[in-house]
C-alpha cells in the first residue's frame, strides 16, 4: 500500500511524488487504457487524500461537480439510507456531476468503509485537459455507466 506506510498524504507536501502517484495510477484499472502522456496530465489534474473509514466524501444534495477515483480503499454509495453499490481500488464515483456538465445537487452519499486514499479530480481540472486525455475519461465514465445500469436492470429482475 504505498499510503499507509511511509507515504501518507497529511506529510509534508512533495513527500510522495509525482513518479510515485504515476507508478499507482499504472496499476489502477481505471486507468488501463491510458497513454503514458495522459497519465501524466492525470497526476497533474489530481489531488490525493487518505480518509479514515466511515467518512463522508459526497453528501446526497450538496453542491459539486468533482469526482473521485478511489486509489485504495473502499467506499459505499447509499441514496435515502439506501446501498446503491459498493465500490473499490479503481472505481470511479461522482462522475454524474462531472457527466452533467453543471454544478448541481449530489445525487448520492459516498461514506468510507475502510481506510482509503482517493483522488479527487475538479471538473474544472478535466475541461483544461486535452482532448486526448477528456476522451478516455469519456470513455471509461461511459463503459461504467452501462455496467451499472446493467447490474441495476439484474437486480430489478432478481427482485420482481
Amino acid at each position: 500500500a504505498l499510503w499507509r506506510t511511509e507515504h501518507t498524504p497529511q506529510k509534508a507536501k512533495g513527500e510522495v511524488s509525482d513518479t510515485e502517484r504515476f507508478g499507482f495510477l499504472q496499476k489502477l484499472s481505471f486507468f488501463e487504457k491510458f497513454p503514458e502522456n495522459e497519465l501524466w496530465e492525470v497526476v497533474r489534474i489530481s489531488k490525493w487524500r487518505a480518509f479514515p473509514p466511515n467518512t463522508t466524501i459526497i453528501k446526497e444534495g450538496d453542491e459539486g461537480d468533482s469526482f473521485f477515483i478511489i486509489a485504495e480503499g473502499a467506499v459505499k454509495v447509499t441514496r435515502a439510507g439506501k446501498v446503491l453499490n459498493v465500490l473499490s481500488a479503481g472505481d470511479c464515483v461522482g462522475e454524474m456531476s462531472y457527466l452533467a456538465t453543471r454544478e448541481g445537487p449530489r445525487s448520492a452519499t459516498v461514506v468510507t468503509t475502510a481506510q482509503s486514499v482517493l483522488m479527487k479530480i475538479p471538473a474544472a481540472e478535466l475541461n483544461n485537459a486535452s482532448l486526448t486525455c477528456r476522451g478516455l475519461f469519456d470513455r471509461k465514465f461511459l463503459a461504467t455507466l452501462v455496467e451499472r445500469l446493467e447490474a441495476a436492470n439484474q437486480r430489478l429482475i432478481l427482485t420482481s
